[in-house]
């Protein structure tokens, strides 16, 4: 008896030790879930990794096995880890709350269990800009009189052309396609419903070739009335060349929201049945339903988690807590500066019955902490609530990843799943785990620049272009002739392409001022090939299944005479594979990290070119960027992880981050950092990674033939003589309309001509906003506008300067950042000279950064700092005088529509003396000048618009007497 009990004892013994062995983790990931108050590159495929290796077991889990009791559930899972942040999946919030009652664990990041988000997409359809607030699926009680069928509503935010698209139905030329479509009105009346130019909200039916490429579009206007449902129907006969077709509805009126429902199509009067047509299939993308934080509660219905408070602005620093529960020590960055914003656990928030141990902060404020369900109906349930490291830079991604899973073995041996030295072990692992470099006070290489302007120009373009339409081609074959110009314009622009009606009015006036004579027309682009096929050397295939291979063989280019191609490509024209990159590359990260250490070595140290592969052979100016012997590069986004081959956005922000610390100060990012929504990087997320390591951005994806544009010698270009300011009457408003987005090449290539041929442009004043070295890429362009122009139009510098930065950010990762920004604001200077400009547009600033940027511009009398209102208070904190004579005015406005912009501009002066002087932010993408002619007609007499320097020179003159307006 004694024997049999002790080898029971034994078997208890052992087979509680092995339980303890192995508790087994979910971490809960979805693809496109949207991330709040976290870091997107804090991916629950790498928290996986992180928990494998310390011996944890861990599966992802997406939102359907949440939401599923028989796969979710505390027999099966220890913890389940939510790492989005503040977002959570709605439909799983039962089960997790059922999870967490049978003391199931949570482990927690940013402010848990505060925005749900809800798969509210359609399947089969198509949203722009993408599925979210402005577009979402509806029922029930929000279709009226809808009899329980679902609808989407579509709501203009701030992207304007907003609407969803069917998916593509095949046709024949020459038949006939109807469409409709059921619509009403659901507009708040109190909205501000703002127009502008051309049509406003169509249903289009639209035609697509046998390559994809889009043909023609025919739309019929919905004016859906409010109250009741009206049907639309448009109609179109199939163009030539046409084999599909697809039913978009768009709307154009910002603040309008409509209700879509009942899309029905037929083909020569047969109906087409168009997938998902009733919308009753919801996609996979989830919709961020904004704040609510009942459901993180201890109600009734809440899963017990804790509300949050904070952040205070007292500036005292928070820290690890005593006894370290996390194990944090040595892996936080320690700075005064640290969780100074954080948001914490309200212990006011939690009952009785209920322990919170704080891991950094204190009891008052934990930031970080474990929650010991004691006695509340969570009882056993121990949860780690961690949070997002702020301002870690370098570490940011590494240092949230540590404090998850470090708060998720704190939790696991607190419940007892761990024992104490199972759990020293776990946390030793995590100690071995790979630490980012940290940059900081870097010593940048010092190369000389082969050129002396600011970017790469080519030799003055031939007489005689050879000029070919390209419309019709395959993304690819665009690309590998793409290669070509680059390759052949190099020595001598002799190849221009017309991408589109805008490509063709340039070429025209590149004759007009007499840059080239008649051109050479080639009906055939690819006989181009034979023509020059002493330029190129062979191929480089780029590998299908390492998505940044694409930007290794785009580089290797420039740098090795080939022709990016196809396999299918290079033997359809007998071109021979020199560099084939097929299997060469584990993943994107490999592919920069040979990008960085054998390509670039040989490739202008001065130019690279963020831009996503998908868009290679449409825009980006590609064919300078070979040219000039450039790289290119992308970065892919949180939405792009799982999809797309080789995306690991951490790893390739690592080896950006390597890349960068090794360029020269000034090295020009062209392209631009985002390309949708989660697609790459966002554009302050690039911006500032930039700035920081002292690279400037260029925004230039849709842009074509820079290779030919750029080869224009500009004589010195002098704006239209500035007419003399107004008699000042000193109960007035004076406004300056400054236009946005400049700084951004593609307005100037087509957007603003639109804004340039408006018969009310020159009726009143406008400051426009100039990426100031347009000079060097396209001085055509510069010089059509300035031609154009009226002196009712001013150009002023966009934004913060040469290119665009964000001051806050510049050079904070080098040792002489003095001397770096006395260097970037010196070639501003000489830029502003050479453009014949007066001000700058700062973005991202504060009073400080404004003063420091007028110390380091002597010759500059005043400055139009913001991108959009940024919040100060007073009057005298947006228009003021620096002590150094410098006068300051910051933006007013934000948004758009006429009334909302009257009524701010307003608001900033009503406690103003007179006379006031406001600079009146106008976004681009946003207004039409019928917009800016409606805001003065609103205003009435007591506000007149004037040019920049009319503002400027008025304000010095009403200071002469007044004193008014002193710096904050």
């Amino acid at each position: 008896m004694i024997n049999q009990w002790l080898l029971m004892v034994g078997l208890l013994v052992n087979g509680a030790a092995t339980f303890a062995q192995a508790p087994r983790v979910a971490v809960f990931a979805q693809p496109d879930f949207p991330y709040y108050g976290v870091n997107s590159q804090v991916t629950p495929e790498r928290i996986a990794e992180d928990l494998r290796a310390a011996g944890i077991a861990a599966d992802l889990c997406d939102g359907a096995a949440l939401s599923d009791a028989n796969r979710m559930n505390a027999r099966r899972y220890t913890t389940v880890i939510l790492p989005y942040g503040n977002t959570f999946p709605v439909e799983a919030f039962t089960n997790l709350r059922r999870f967490h009652r049978e003391g199931g664990s949570l482990t927690l990041t940013g402010i848990p269990f505060t925005h749900p988000a809800e798969r509210l997409s359609a399947k089969e359809w198509d949203a722009t800009p993408g599925w979210g607030q402005d577009l979402r699926v509806v029922t029930g009680d929000a279709v009226p009189d809808g009899g329980g069928r679902a609808a989407v509503r579509v709501r203009v935010g701030e992207e304007r052309w907003t609407g969803l698209t069917s998916a593509r139905f095949p046709v024949l030329p020459r038949q006939s396609v109807e469409a409709r479509v059921s619509a009403r009105e659901v507009t708040p009346r109190t909205t501000d419903v703002s127009g502008g130019e051309g049509r406003q909200d169509d249903l289009f039916i639209r035609f697509f070739d046998g390559q994809g490429k889009y043909l023609e579009q025919t739309g019929v206007m919905m004016n859906a009335p409010s109250g009741r449902w009206a049907a639309f129907r448009g109609r179109a006969t199939v163009p030539a060349n046409a084999v599909a077709a697809d039913v978009s509805a768009q709307l154009h009126r910002t603040g309008r929201q409509i209700l879509l429902k009942d899309f029905v199509v037929t083909v020569d009067g047969k109906a087409v049945p168009l997938p998902n047509a009733d919308f009753a299939r919801r996609g996979a993308a989830y919709v961020d339903l904004g704040h609510d934080g009942d459901r993180a509660l201890w109600t009734a219905t809440g899963i017990g988690v804790g509300g949050f408070a904070g952040p205070d602005t007292d500036g005292k620093p928070v820290r690890v807590s005593a006894g370290d529960p996390f194990r944090l020590s040595g892996v936080l960055k320690e700075s005064t500066a640290t969780f100074q914003r954080a948001q914490w656990l309200d212990p006011a928030s939690v009952p009785s019955g209920v322990r919170v141990i704080p891991a950094v902060g204190d009891r008052r404020r934990p930031v970080m902490a474990l929650i010991v369900h004691e006695n509340d109906a969570f009882r056993g349930a121990v949860d780690a609530w961690t949070y997002f490291v702020p301002e870690a830079g370098d570490r940011e991604e590494y240092e949230t990843r540590q404090a998850i899973v470090r708060g998720t073995i704190a939790a696991l041996e607190r419940k007892g799943r761990l024992n104490r030295a199972q759990a020293r072990r776990a946390f030793a692992a995590l100690d071995a785990r790979p630490r980012p470099p940290v940059y900081a006070g870097l010593v940048l290489p010092e190369v000389p620049r082969r050129y002396e302007t600011f970017q790469p120009k080519m030799a003055p373009p031939s007489r005689h272009l050879r000029v070919a339409d390209v419309r019709k081609l395959r993304r690819e074959e665009r690309t590998l002739l793409l290669c070509l110009q680059g390759l052949v314009n190099r020595k001598e622009p002799r190849i221009y392409f017309i991408f589109d009606d805008a490509d063709e009015f340039w070429r025209t006036e590149l004759q007009r001022q007499r840059a080239t004579d008649d051109p050479i027309a080639v009906s055939d682009p690819f006989s181009l090939l034979e023509t020059f096929k002493g330029e190129f050397r062979g191929a480089v295939v780029a590998d299908p299944k390492v998505y940044a291979s694409a930007c290794v063989a785009l580089s290797i280019a420039g740098t090795e005479n080939l022709l990016f191609a196809t396999p299918e490509l290079a033997a359809r024209f007998g071109i021979p594979i020199v560099t084939d990159l097929r299997g060469r590359f584990r993943d994107n990260a490999g592919a920069m990290r040979y990008l960085r250490q054998q390509v670039y070595p040989r490739s202008d140290p001065y130019l690279t070119c963020s831009l996503d592969p998908a868009i290679y052979g449409e825009t980006g100016g590609i064919d300078q960027i070979v040219a000039a012997r450039g790289t290119a590069f992308w970065i892919t986004g949180p939405k792009s992880q799982g999809r797309i081959p080789g995306a690991d956005q951490a790893a390739e922000m690592a080896e950006l981050r390597a890349w960068f610390a090794a360029m020269p100060l000034g090295a020009v990012v062209r392209g631009f950092w985002w390309h949708g929504d989660g697609v790459g990087l966002a554009e302050d997320e690039g911006v500032a990674l930039g700035s920081r390591f002292g690279k400037v951005t260029l925004v230039s994806d849709l842009i074509n033939n820079l290779s030919v544009h750029s080869g224009v010698r500009p004589e010195r270009l002098l704006q239209k003589e500035r007419p003399k300011p107004p008699a000042l009457d000193r109960t007035k408003v004076y406004l300056a309309f400054t236009m946005s987005d400049g700084d951004n090449l593609c307005t100037w290539r087509e957007y603003f001509r639109r804004y340039f041929n408006d018969p009310l442009r020159g009726t009143f004043p406008i400051g426009w906003g100039m990426g100031p070295t347009l000079i060097d890429l396209a001085p055509t362009w510069v010089r059509w506008y300035y031609e154009q122009a009226t002196p009712n139009d001013e150009f002023i510098c966009d934004v913060s300067g040469v290119a665009y930065i964000y001051p806050p950010s510049w050079a904070t990762a080098l040792k002489d950042r003095d001397g770096a920004f006395r260097w970037f604001y010196g070639r501003t200077q000489e830029y502003l000279e050479r453009m014949d400009m007066r001000t700058i547009r700062l973005m991202n600033v504060g009073a400080k950064e404004i003063a420091d940027v007028a110390t380091l511009m002597p010759r500059i009398d005043f400055l139009m700092p913001d991108y959009g209102y940024a919040g100060v208070r007073t009057y005298t904190e947006m228009t003021y005088r620096l002590p150094g004579g410098t006068s300051v005015f910051r933006a007013a406005t934000a948004g758009r529509g006429p009334r909302n912009l009257a009524d701010q501009i307003r608001e900033r002066v009503a406690k103003a003396p007179r006379p006031a002087f406001l600079n009146a932010f106008i976004w681009n993408w946003g207004s039409s000048l019928a917009d800016l002619k409606q805001v003065l007609d609103l205003l009435g007499p007591e506000f007149v618009a004037v040019t920049p320097s009319q503002l400027a020179a008025l304000y010095r003159e009403a200071r002469t007497t007044t004193g008014e307006g002193n710096p904050p």
